[in-house]
C-alpha cells in the first residue's frame, strides 16, 4: 500500500514540479488529492461488513463514510428488506424493514441493526500526515495520480487566464493548458471504464430473509 509521503513525491516527479519553490503547494495537492479520493470511491468503494449501530433520538445516524448500503440486519443474520415507498399508501409499521432519509436509517423497534455497506476510501487528515496508507490498491493510484494532474494543470489554467494575452475578449479557447487538463481527465475516465467489469442485473425484489 501507498503512504502519503510517497505519494506526494510521485506527483511531483509526475508533475515536473521539484524544484525548491513548488508551482503546487503541499496543501492545493492535498486538496485535490481528497477530491480525487472521493471520485474514485463513486467509481469502487470499500466494502464494510456489519458495523453496529444504535440509535439516538428514533434514528440510526449512517457511517460518515457511507454511499450505499448493502444489506442491513437486526438481529444478527435477519436480514431487513428496504421499505418500498407507495404513492398514496402509509405504512405505519417497519418491523421488518427500513428506509434511509436524510443521513440516517429508520428502523422499528429500535434495536442495534448492523450494517454492510459501501464506503468512500478515507484521505489524508492534512498535507502533513506523511505516514497515512491509502486502502486504494497500489495499480489504481495511477487513477489518483491522473485526477490530482488533471486539477493542478486547470488551476494553472486559470492562473494563466489571467495574463493580458489570454484575456477574454469574446470568447476565446487559445490558453495551451486547456487540452492537457481535458486530456488528462479523458484519461482518468477512460481508466475507470476500463478496470468497470460488466455484472449481474436482478430482475426480481429479493424478499426478507432468516
Amino acid at each position: 500500500m501507498t503512504i502519503w509521503s510517497d505519494f506526494l513525491a510521485e506527483i511531483r516527479t509526475d508533475l515536473k514540479d521539484t524544484g525548491a519553490t513548488p508551482r503546487w503547494s503541499d496543501a492545493l495537492v492535498f486538496v485535490y488529492t481528497k477530491d480525487g479520493i472521493r471520485d474514485y470511491s463513486q467509481w469502487f468503494p470499500r466494502r464494510i461488513d456489519r458495523v453496529a449501530i444504535s440509535a439516538t433520538n428514533g434514528a440510526y445516524a449512517l457511517p460518515t463514510d457511507f454511499i450505499e448500503e448493502i444489506h442491513v440486519e437486526c438481529p444478527i443474520n435477519t436480514y431487513l428488506e428496504k421499505r418500498v415507498e407507495r404513492p398514496g399508501v402509509r405504512q405505519n409499521s417497519y418491523r421488518y424493514g427500513y428506509y434511509i432519509q436524510g443521513g440516517s436509517l429508520y428502523h422499528s423497534p429500535l434495536e442495534t441493526i448492523y450494517l454492510t455497506y459501501l464506503a468512500c476510501h478515507p484521505v489524508p487528515t492534512s498535507e502533513d500526515d506523511d505516514v497515512f496508507t491509502f486502502t486504494i490498491p497500489d495499480v489504481d493510484m495511477e487513477l489518483i495520480r491522473l485526477y490530482v494532474k488533471a486539477l493542478c494543470y486547470g488551476q494553472l489554467r486559470s492562473r494563466q487566464a489571467s495574463l493580458d494575452r489570454f484575456k477574454t475578449s469574446g470568447q476565446r479557447d487559445d490558453n495551451p493548458v486547456i487540452l492537457e487538463t481535458e486530456n488528462l481527465m479523458d484519461t482518468y475516465h477512460a481508466k475507470i471504464a476500463e478496470r468497470i467489469r460488466g455484472g449481474m442485473i436482478n430482475l426480481y425484489r429479493p424478499g426478507r430473509m432468516k
